[in-house]
């Protein structure tokens, strides 16, 4: 069960969301955009479905767009800052891709040095310089390694054309017949493929997809109750439970935050 102290948002600028958050667990959830996260105290033990670790104070580690992960504090709450760079962000600093391909970090975790110190260091000063912030996440990312592959030259195709209509579609249209029939494959052989793939079955993933895009509306500034129907969720309360799966907050203090970080 997703258990977080305290969690706080701010927009450093359009393509760099900024969190700060103690917690105790969280459940299995993704995020729409790159997530690099920097440990400020205590320790955690991480899985996604790309690599697993333990990670402590000074350390920095990386997910990818809707790469599932979940983790667990060791004692208390563990502190963190996180930052989600866009894509137009790691533009900037790795060189843009073609269309079609993806851009995948291979990096897990960067344990303490020189560089993590700097963005921690940046993160954790009295009154916030966003430009210190970004100088040394770009000098983090550069020191990263990152590939860029077609999605059908792949071992993961299936997974990922799966999770590309998701992304790009109805996301209503989530029946595993309905995707393996667009794809043509066996709706089992996708369903197997998925969930061994991604972490959890299509129809989570592509609720989650809705948090992620519900987030990026709260972060251009629309009423929580107007995102609630931009995304299909039934109502704002259906808004808020899904919300909290993942952020272990609700949408309100993201909407908060963003609201002080544009004045």
């Amino acid at each position: 069960m997703t258990r977080v102290d305290s969690m706080t948002f701010a927009l450093q600028h359009v393509d760099l969301l900024r969190a700060r958050a103690a917690a105790v667990d969280f459940d299995p959830h993704l995020h729409d955009t790159y997530s690099v996260v920097a440990v400020t105290s205590g320790t955690a033990h991480i899985r996604s479905s790309r690599w697993s670790g333990t990670v402590r104070a000074g350390d920095v580690f990386f997910f990818n767009p809707f790469e599932v992960h979940a983790g667990s504090s060791a004692g208390g709450p563990a502190r963190y800052d996180v930052l989600y760079p866009s894509e137009t962000f790691l533009d900037s600093c790795t060189g843009p891709v073609r269309p079609g391909e993806i851009r995948t970090t291979r990096t897990g975790v960067v344990t303490r040095s020189r560089t993590t110190r700097e963005l921690v260091d940046a993160l954790s000063a009295p009154i916030a310089d966003s430009a210190s912030i970004e100088e040394s996440l770009r000098r983090l990312l550069r020191e990263c390694s990152f590939s860029v592959e077609s999605p059908a030259l792949t071992p993961m195709s299936i997974a990922r054309m799966a999770c590309l209509l998701i992304r790009r579609g109805d996301a209503r249209s989530t029946r595993t017949d309905d995707l393996a029939r667009q794809i043509g494959v066996n709706p089992s052989h996708l369903a197997r493929s998925f969930r061994r793939t991604i972490g959890v079955p299509p129809q989570t993933y592509a609720r989650q997809v809705r948090v992620a895009r519900a987030r990026e509306l709260i972060c251009a500034g629309f009423g929580l109750n107007d995102v609630a129907q931009m995304v299909d969720f039934s109502d704002q309360p259906h808004l808020t439970r899904e919300f909290k799966k993942v952020f272990g907050v609700p949408p309100g203090a993201l909407s908060r935050g963003v609201g002080r970080s544009s004045r």
